[in-house]
């Protein structure tokens, strides 16, 4: 797992954004992959997208004031393999 996975989960666990509690995707990723470079920012989408795949980040569809944006969340039945991975 990449420095900027790591970061994205630590983020998210800060802010205690696990099961119901979601954030919009967009402004996360945006703040984590800022200051990346081009490979970088290469690595953490496979990394992104193995988390996502793997079940560790949930990814929903969330109706908003202003459409429809992707939110995402931790995935509390996977807590254990979370923690161990963010260290």
């Amino acid at each position: 797992m990449n420095f900027a996975l790591k970061t994205l989960i630590r983020f998210m666990i800060g802010k205690e954004k696990i099961g119901g509690a979601h954030i919009p995707e967009d402004k996360v990723l945006n703040r984590t992959i800022k200051w990346s470079n081009k490979h970088e920012r290469r690595e953490f989408e496979k990394g992104y997208k193995a988390a996502i795949n793997e079940g560790l980040i949930m990814r929903v569809k969330k109706r908003t004031g202003k459409g429809s944006d992707w939110h995402i969340s931790l995935n509390p039945r996977k807590l254990k393999t979370i923690y161990e991975k963010a260290r």
